[in-house]
């Protein structure tokens, strides 16, 4: 969660927790959440055992490449280049280019690796192809292992063999059963070496990857190996600062959900875990790369993160995931991985039935998570079904929410009614007591007791309404389908604010710099709200302290759910109208009929 989220919502509680003293109940305070169980160590406590060291920066990984002794083809590779098979001279990079009808993606001998992972039906911020893998600091997707004389040996920087042509390009959909094949001889022989291949699918954004060893105890020490993907995702979103604060690496072993956070500037992150892995992954805002061994699940997994500074106030997390593997046979083993790149889509992560969908965290995940997977994305996923507008979809969740919410509405008009009713009454309580307060909230509570008033009973629907309000916050924040989603008008992103104009200064506390339309309508409409509703004196400054605090609060929320509270607040406003229509109609009628009764005495 970002500072602004932190900061917004500590005010809303604030200024919660005021209105509810002034209608003398008190907001239970929420929850901190709780920290994923992650094993975090610093480079000076790091474990000494090989393995556990394998995934370094990549500049690292390429310099301990470059002095294994075992043979010319690990004691040549250098971050100058790649070489052959023979280690004698410099190799010339041989790409490939394979695309289906969701995904380009470029693969290189240099490392048998990707290179390029482009997602067709989405675009950056700037309106340029989403391209996810950051080419320009490393390959991804090689091998990790210790050699025979204890040297770190990454596959990245080494040459593998290959049978197609330079920039051949291949479409999944024409070649249904193509294979892409790496191979790399480590003996001149051939009896030893890493054989990759990759295989693909029409229509989808997961490709596989299959990793056979022949007489690996002559290369391999210690029987284990890992599979990595050593760079985070490339930005896509306007503000880096706020992508950074979605990214995050996980492990999921056995049943539990490991969690890596990088949340302080210039402090490496690690955990390790040994056990049951079923996936490895790591994320931005709104794309992920998972890593799932396929058949036999992994042997366990290293996660590494960090936090650096980008110009601009931008901030960028970097993680590095693997797999690890035990080697079973020495002189052949195999091991295959699903590998998933792909939008952050629930029902999309849910179909793989591995729970690929606990790594949608939201801010406050403990209560938006069951609200926004079991309420909000449903509804919403059906109503867009036949409604292909998701602004519309908000106002109809609105109108749908507000009935729901009927009858606490009406329970909360009543008991705001008769608190009223008895205003006097408390205020000669009050006065009766004023140097004993002890007293006076005794004789109070007595009054609430005998009139069978709930003091807490008018706040009720605004404390049900903050849990949604918390995961709506999340949904729009967050989930891929509103992504660049319009409604009408000036707006054109429901998960991002709607700018109408820029301030030429920033609000202090608030850091706002921008004016959002929504967010000015939605405090207007609950400024009017309040004056309706407000009629004690002592509450008058609420009417203008509280939405004047969450028009600034929501300036920087998304649009989405601004557009939510403005069309509730306006529904409320109707139904206090005709309420307060009715209420006068009444006490017209007792003040006409009252005489005739008396004149008939």
């Amino acid at each position: 969660m970002d500072k602004r989220s932190i900061i917004g919502f500590v005010l809303i509680g604030v200024v919660m927790m005021f209105w509810l003293y002034w209608n003398t109940s008190k907001t239970p305070p929420p929850q901190q959440k709780k920290q994923d169980s992650v094993k975090v160590e610093n480079k000076q406590n790091a474990p000494v055992d090989t393995v556990k060291q394998q995934i370094k920066p990549e500049t690292e990984t390429r310099k301990d490449s470059i002095t294994n002794a075992l043979g010319n083809i690990f004691s040549k590779s250098s971050t100058a280049g790649s070489f052959d098979s023979t280690g004698s001279k410099p190799a010339s990079e041989k790409i490939i280019q394979i695309e289906n009808k969701k995904v380009a993606l470029e693969f290189t001998n240099f490392g048998g690796t990707i290179k390029k992972f482009t997602i067709k039906d989405f675009q950056t911020w700037d309106k340029n192809p989403v391209q996810l893998i950051n080419w320009k600091k490393g390959k991804e997707l090689h091998l990790i292992f210790t050699s025979k004389d204890g040297k770190l040996i990454s596959t990245a920087n080494l040459v593998f063999e290959s049978d197609y042509k330079e920039w051949d390009k291949i479409n999944i959909e024409e070649k249904k059963d193509f294979a892409l094949k790496y191979t790399l001889n480590i003996s001149p022989d051939g009896s030893q070496k890493i054989v990759k291949t990759y295989t693909f699918k029409p229509d989808s954004y997961e490709f596989d990857v299959s990793y056979e060893m022949f007489n690996s105890d002559k290369f391999i020490t210690g029987s284990k190996y890992q599979v990595a993907w050593e760079t985070s995702l490339n930005l896509t979103e306007n503000r880096s600062d706020d992508e950074a604060t979605f990214a995050e690496a996980f492990a999921l072993m056995g049943t539990d959900l490991e969690q890596l956070d990088a949340a302080k500037f210039d402090e490496p992150y690690k955990a390790d875990f040994t056990g049951t892995t079923k996936y490895v992954a790591s994320r931005n805002k709104y794309f992920g790369i998972y890593i799932i061994p396929d058949g036999a699940p992994g042997d366990g997994a290293y996660l590494t993160g960090s936090r650096e500074h980008l110009p601009d106030n931008g901030v960028k997390e970097n993680y590095s995931i693997a797999v690890k593997k035990d080697i079973k046979a020495d002189n052949y083993e195999k091991a295959s991985f699903k590998i998933l790149v792909t939008p952050l889509d629930f029902a999309l992560l849910k179909s793989y039935g591995i729970d690929l969908e606990k790594t949608l965290r939201f801010s406050l995940d403990f209560i938006v998570r069951p609200i926004a997977q079991y309420l909000i994305i449903p509804f919403f996923m059906f109503l867009h079904s036949f409604i292909p507008n998701y602004g519309v979809v908000i106002i109809i969740f609105a109108f749908v929410l507000k009935i729901l919410l009927n009858p606490l509405t009406k329970s909360q008009m009543n008991s705001m009614k008769k608190m009223s009713s008895l205003s006097p009454k408390m205020t000669a309580i009050r006065e009766k007591y004023k140097d004993d307060p002890v007293k006076a909230n005794q004789q109070i509570m007595k009054l609430y007791k005998e009139e069978k008033i709930n003091p807490a009973g008018g706040c009720l629907p605004m404390l049900l309404q903050l849990p949604i309000l918390y995961a709506l916050f999340g949904v729009f924040r967050s989930t891929i389908e509103l992504r660049g989603a319009p409604f009408i008008w000036w707006i054109h992103d429901l998960a991002a604010p709607d700018i109408i104009f820029n301030l030429p200064f920033t609000i202090p506390l608030f850091g706002i710099h921008a004016v959002s339309g929504l967010a000015t309508l939605m405090g207007i409409t609950m400024f009017i709200q309040q004056k309706m509703t407000v009629t004690d004196p002592k509450q008058k400054a609420l009417v203008y302290i509280m939405p004047i605090m969450m028009t600034l609060l929501f300036f920087s929320f998304p649009s989405g759910l601004n557009l939510y509270y403005f069309v509730f607040n306006l529904l409320s406003i109707i139904q206090q109208y005709y309420t307060n229509k009715k209420d006068k109609e009444k006490k017209s009628e007792v003040t006409v009929v009252q005489p005739e009764k008396t004149k008939k005495k």
